[in-house]
């Protein structure tokens, strides 16, 4: 396993880069995971703008005034958090991932000073720059009518889906913890550890439903269009999980491994060097140089590897609904089949996943299996009444395709 990105160098090409351990490999593949959703994304959306389907909306924008105190001071505030604090996390998130992690971010103990202030200076300059090249265009303050097509908002979507989802998977996930103190509570909230991901759709698709009202954008044309991208940044954000052993594993594998050219990290694995370092200590690390050495702990037994499992069934689901999106007419319906596919999905990895469960009216499910029940029955319902409404839709397009 690769807690952070120096030690999957090391391990593929055998070079010790030790800045390199700045950059989780959680974090690294989740950047990823949104970066692929919102190439995803863009692409249904221009599909659906050549198609008619999807129009801007005209904004009217204030030009040419000078550079306000205000903007300046929120720039400079941003970079500040962002070098003093961001790099600190990526550098130390051992700190941010144990009880003290509300102390940890509140402290300005914990903090880099030169790149709080290089921070404040990159923000502010880019600010500048920016005004002065509007500056240049118009010299007077204007307002200006612009259209803004709805793919041009998806950075705007993306950002809102990361930060609400972020926060929507921690406080589900602080949902299943019996807190002792209101402090041990915010601590948890802090910490990196522990995130439920129906928190954060859940979450994110409240706050992105929010925005594109806002924006007057059709509610199931965008629906329908990010359908395939969550499946995509799903998938990609598990081998985070894997790659990084952030205790997202499955149960122990007592099976014995029905064939023999099937290896052993896809049947029964016990994640050494896992970010957790939970398990045995490893004596010799797991072949690690001595700079290397701060996880060094594997399993006892081998696991379900749910994260490859998972990422393996996400890239097929995106697949098959990136195919359906192109013959589907009724706006909505796509969407009702990715709900379908999702409740499938992880009900099924829940069977074999580290979870707590629930008894519910004789039920003994996990939490999140009881939510796969629920979107899998509101996609039923939603892709039967909406598949009449396709039938509808096609045959009305071939009488008015068919000659007289």
């Amino acid at each position: 396993m690769y807690p952070n990105l120096r030690y999957a160098v090391y391990d593929i090409l055998g070079l010790d880069i030790q800045s390199l351990q700045l950059i989780q490999m959680y974090g690294f593949l989740l950047a990823l995971a949104f970066l692929a959703s919102g190439w995803a994304l863009t692409t249904d959306l221009k599909r659906r703008e050549r198609l008619g389907l999807l129009e801007g909306i005209e904004e009217q924008q204030e030009v040419g005034r000078p550079l306000a105190i205000a903007d300046i001071a929120t720039s400079a505030i941003l970079g500040f958090l962002l070098g003093f604090k961001g790099v600190y996390a990526i550098a130390h998130s051992e700190v941010f991932m144990g009880s003290n992690a509300k102390d940890a971010f509140l402290s300005l103990q914990h903090g880099y000073w030169i790149t709080g202030i290089l921070g404040t200076l990159l923000f502010v300059g880019i600010k500048y720059r920016e005004k002065r090249k509007e500056l240049a265009e118009y010299p007077t303050p204007t307002t200006i009518a612009k259209t803004v097509m709805p793919h041009e908002r998806v950075s705007d979507i993306v950002i809102i889906a990361a930060i609400s989802g972020i926060v929507g998977s921690k406080l589900l996930y602080m949902t299943e913890i019996d807190y002792t103190s209101f402090d041990s509570a915010m601590n948890d909230f802090f910490s990196g550890s522990g995130l439920s991901i129906y928190g954060g759709l859940i979450l994110g698709f409240i706050s992105v439903v929010y925005y594109i009202r806002k924006k007057k954008i059709p509610f199931f044309q965008m629906v329908d269009a990010a359908a395939p991208a969550i499946f995509l940044a799903y998938g990609v954000g598990r081998l985070g999980c894997h790659f990084s052993g952030d205790g997202d594993w499955g149960d122990p594998n007592p099976y014995t491994k029905p064939f023999s050219w099937l290896p052993d990290w896809l049947w029964a694995y016990r994640y050494p060097n896992n970010v957790l370092n939970q398990g045995d200590l490893m004596t010799d690390c797991g072949g690690y140089p001595e700079g290397l050495t701060d996880f060094c702990h594997i399993l006892p037994q081998g696991v379900f590897v749910t994260p490859v499992y998972e990422f393996i069934m996400s890239v097929v689901i995106f697949g098959i609904l990136w195919k359906l999106r192109h013959g589907i007419k009724a706006h909505g319906l796509l969407f009702f089949i990715y709900l379908i596919f999702n409740g499938l999905e992880r009900f099924t990895i829940e069977m074999v996943r580290v979870n707590d469960d629930y008894t519910v009216g004789g039920l003994n499910l996990s939490q999140a299996q009881y939510i796969a029940i629920a979107l899998f029955t509101i996609g039923v319902l939603g892709t039967i009444f909406m598949t009449k409404r396709q039938r509808d839709l096609v045959a009305a397009e071939k009488q008015q395709n068919t000659p007289l």
